[in-house]
Order: C-alpha cells, then sequence, then structure tokens
C-alpha cells in the first residue's frame, strides 16, 4: 500500500511542478517583453469574475484608468485572456493605424467558429481570411440605401403596433418596461427583415425569437467560461468539434430558414428583406437583377449563418440604444422637447408623414441618438487578432501573429480628456464643430475599416424611426422604479440595467 502511494506521490509531484512551470511561464509572457500589463490567473487570465462580480467593460476600464490614464503607459497595455496574451490598444492614433491603415495585419477577429459541426457559428462577424473577404463582398450591396428603403416599409408597419403597447401604460397610468418592449419592437422588426415572420411580438408580449435571444446574450457563468476556453484553444477545440452554440438554437433557426427558403422557391414567392437576397445569393451569386448570374454562390448553410447574424447583431443591440436614449430623454425633459420640436418641424415638411427622407433631415435626433452611442455603446469592445508579427514601437514590442488586441471602445467614450464630464447625457457633443475638434476615432459604436458593422445604417434608422414614432405622440418621464443612477447586470454580454428601465408615459 505505501509503495503504491509512493509511487503516485513520485509521479504527481513533478506533474504539480511542471504545471506550476507552465502556468508561471504563460503568464510572465508581457513581463519578460516589459510591458505593462494586469495580471493573469487560471482560468479566466485577467478576467476572472467577469460574469459574476464584473462585467468585460468594468474589467477592461480598470486597465484603461491603471495605465493610460495615469500615464504608466500611454499606448497600450497587456492583459490575458485565459492562458493567452491580449495587448489592450488605447492610443487613438494607433487605434486607427489597427483598425484602418494596416487593416490586412489585423483583419480577423479572433472569435471562435466551426464551418463543419456549429455552421451558424460561421457568419460574417466571425469568419476569416478570404472566406470572409467573399461573404463580404457579396452581402455589402443588401444594406445599400436603396435595399434599406425597402425594408423601411416593413419597419413602418411595425412601428402603428410599437406605439399601441403603450397605450395600456397611458390609460392604466401604470410604468412601461422600456427595455421589454424595445425587445419585443426590434424582435418583430428582424424577424421580418431577415427571416418574413410574423413573429407578433409586440401584440402577443413573447415569442420563441425573443427567448432565443435572451438565451444568446444572456448565457450565464458555465457557457461564459465555454465561450472563454474557444477562444483560448480555437484550433484544438474545432479539432474536437465543439460547438459555441445551443443545440436549440441551432435547431430552431436552421429549421426556420430552410423551412422559409423551401416555401418561397416551391412557392414561387419573392419579398422585399434581407431572406430574399440571400436565397438570391444562394441560387444566382447576386443581389442585383441587372447583373448576370456567379458561379461563386453560397450555400444554404452560409445563408442561415448570415440571417442569424442579422437577428444577433441586430435585437439586442438595437433595443439596448433604443431603451438608452427613451431614458435619457425622459430624465431630460430640455432635450426631449427639443428633439420633440425638430420631429414636429420636419415631419411637417414631408406631409406629416415618417419617411426614410424626413428621418435622414433631423439632425438633432442624430446627435441625440449619437450621445446615447456614445455613454451606452452596444458593443464595448472590438477584437482583432494579428495575421502577422507587427512591431509596435510605444510600447516597444513584437504583437505576434496569433495575438489578440482589443480596443476598449467603452473606456473611450468615457474617458473625460476626450468627452468632459463623460456621465452626463448631452447631444451637443455631437455639434458638426464639436466632432471636427475631437479625433476620428473618438466615437466608435459600429468600429471602423474595412471590418465596420455592415448593418450600422439598417440599425440606426431602426432606432431613430421608433424615438420618431414614440415621441410624436407620447411624453416619457422616469419612474421611481427605476433606480439611479443605472446599476448595469455584469450577467448580460452587451449592457443591460439591472431592474430594467421603468418609465411613465402619457399622450402629447
Amino acid at each position: 500500500m505505501m509503495g503504491s502511494l509512493n509511487t503516485f506521490l513520485y509521479l504527481l509531484l513533478p506533474a504539480l511542478v511542471l504545471l506550476y512551470v507552465y502556468i508561471r511561464r504563460k503568464f510572465s509572457y508581457w513581463a519578460e517583453r516589459n510591458v505593462p500589463h494586469a495580471p493573469g490567473a487560471p482560468p479566466m487570465g485577467s478576467f476572472n469574475g467577469m460574469g459574476t462580480k464584473y462585467h468585460m467593460n468594468e474589467i477592461l476600464d480598470r486597465v484603461y484608468q491603471r495605465f493610460k490614464r495615469t500615464g504608466i503607459s500611454s499606448t497600450a497595455a497587456g492583459m490575458y485572456i485565459g492562458f493567452s496574451p491580449m495587448l489592450v490598444i488605447y492610443d487613438l492614433d494607433l487605434v486607427k493605424q489597427i483598425l484602418v491603415k494596416d487593416f490586412n495585419s489585423f483583419r480577423d477577429r479572433g472569435m471562435y467558429y466551426n464551418e463543419k459541426d456549429d455552421p451558424l457559428s460561421a457568419h460574417l462577424f466571425a469568419i476569416e481570411g478570404e472566406k470572409w473577404r467573399f461573404l463580404r463582398n457579396k452581402l455589402s450591396p443588401t444594406f445599400t440605401s436603396g435595399k434599406i428603403k425597402y425594408m423601411f416599409h416593413t419597419i413602418k408597419d411595425i412601428g402603428d403596433e410599437l406605439l399601441g403597447c403603450f397605450d395600456k401604460y397611458i390609460e392604466s397610468k401604470k410604468p412601461a418596461n422600456v427595455k421589454a418592449i424595445a425587445q419585443r419592437f426590434t424582435c418583430d422588426v428582424i424577424g421580418s427583415c431577415a427571416f418574413g415572420l410574423e413573429c407578433n411580438t409586440l401584440k402577443n408580449e413573447g415569442s420563441k425569437l425573443l427567448t432565443i435571444g435572451d438565451a444568446v446574450f444572456k448565457p450565464g457563468r458555465i457557457r461564459t467560461m465555454w465561450m472563454f476556453v474557444l477562444v483560448s484553444y480555437r484550433d484544438l477545440s474545432r479539432k474536437l468539434g465543439f460547438k459555441q452554440l445551443q443545440s436549440d438554437v441551432t435547431n430552431y433557426f436552421m429549421g426556420v430558414i430552410q423551412n422559409t427558403i423551401n416555401y418561397r422557391e416551391e412557392n414561387k414567392i419573392t419579398r422585399q428583406d434581407f431572406l430574399q437576397l440571400l436565397i438570391q445569393l444562394k441560387n444566382k451569386g447576386t443581389i442585383e437583377e441587372h447583373e448576370e448570374e456567379s458561379k461563386e454562390t453560397i450555400t444554404l448553410n452560409e445563408a442561415a449563418a448570415q440571417a442569424f447574424l442579422f437577428f444577433v447583431a441586430g435585437f439586442e443591440t438595437s433595443s439596448a440604444a433604443l431603451s438608452f436614449a427613451l431614458y435619457e430623454l425622459a430624465a431630460h425633459p430640455d432635450i426631449q422637447d427639443k428633439t420633440r420640436e425638430e420631429i414636429k418641424r420636419v415631419l411637417a415638411l414631408h406631409g406629416g408623414h415618417i419617411t426614410y427622407e424626413a428621418l435622414r433631415d433631423m439632425t438633432y435626433l442624430d446627435q441625440v441618438v449619437n450621445e446615447t452611442l456614445r455613454k451606452y455603446p452596444p458593443v464595448g469592445n472590438v477584437f482583432r487578432i494579428a495575421n502577422e508579427s507587427y512591431r509596435l514601437t510605444n510600447p516597444d514590442v513584437t504583437i505576434e501573429k496569433g495575438n489578440i488586441v482589443i480596443v476598449p471602445i467603452y473606456s473611450i467614450h468615457h474617458d473625460p480628456e476626450i468627452y468632459p464630464d463623460p456621465d452626463r447625457f448631452d447631444p451637443e457633443r455631437f455639434a458638426p464643430d464639436q466632432i471636427a475638434a475631437r479625433h476620428s476615432h473618438s466615437f466608435l459604436p459600429f468600429g471602423d475599416g474595412p471590418r465596420n458593422c455592415i448593418g450600422m445604417r439598417f440599425g440606426l434608422l431602426e432606432i431613430k424611426f421608433a424615438i420618431v414614432q414614440l415621441l410624436n405622440r407620447v411624453r416619457f418621464t422616469v419612474n421611481e422604479r427605476t433606480k439611479e443612477p443605472l446599476n448595469m447586470s455584469v450577467k448580460s454580454t452587451m449592457l443591460d440595467v439591472e431592474g430594467g428601465i421603468w418609465l411613465d408615459t402619457s399622450r402629447i
């Protein structure tokens, strides 16, 4: 018995020593290169506590405050994502260099996807290399002004239901949870524009699509850890066939897409929506009617992945931006009144109707939306992975091929040296002269460069339309049920208010 125990200890102790040496070596990467850095420890590196105690934005902002604001490092600082080194870039000239000028060196996001075993994960946001370039070129024409104008008619139809949602709150004088209503609105819009589905979420106050959205954006502690594993060990995870998405999410979306495509093709039905454009790319290789058919078509799985991305990218981001905008307008009656005055003035010039052109003419509304996106950026950080070794002079280090860099958008948007009194909501920050006085990369709600958000104009149109539709008929004030200052949930991947945003409403 003692012999077996001694043998076990003889084998275990060296293994533990080797494990200790391995971990210590992994987390000494930045120290060996004399780069200022935040320490790392198993299992999540510099992100331990994320999703339970802290939001990712909060963790990155501590690094930003510690190194950039104190002057310890004026351009970048090291961190660890799992066991992998990561460099936080916050010098705006360097941000521009990486996202735009030297884009080819940082073309990919470093996201995990598995085209074979998890086809919905292989969408435009995640895929890499020439496959990304091919799909980006194919999909870019789907978001031209002309195509978005067609989709705007769908948004307008759903807008009446959005307005009707508030009737019961106005009549009962009960507060409305505007985030929940905004989610139902964006769910209906995207369900119709992306899949041709009449979700009726605003009427029924729920749908399968809405449930799926919560599953994607509120993953819980275990799934958050799982995603860290996938990102940290991407190649191994693909070889082992690991999936990022839950099976019920994949089964639902693949079923919806395949059934809808089959129904349209068998019955020769066409609609002016995103899915129809994907069908054209699948069958013809082009979305333009006058262009000749191309041999470079997309597969059904690729079409489904892009439709899934349309939902993922637009559902939570747009609903969050809309609810935060309504909150700030309710909290600042003077700004709400000024916005409403512009809405009524511009609509009068357009026959009293909310048109695509009318929304384009509302300049103060643009400032309100931009200030909302500054204060509450839907995507708080931009990830890039080095496609090749890249030399920095400050700090004096080489970003090795495969290393991740991250741009902390939330921290940049809340830097008092860029935006004085950053917690104050002030649309005048986005007056033309104020924009011109700031660095071009001090405002990045949609990223920048060739890999910026492809659906940016659609998202902005959806948000602006909803604000106009509501402010034209409804006055908002903050209900005491809303806990101020707003406390962000650490469990959500996006910005989400703990306890919700509750507003009182009355008719104009």
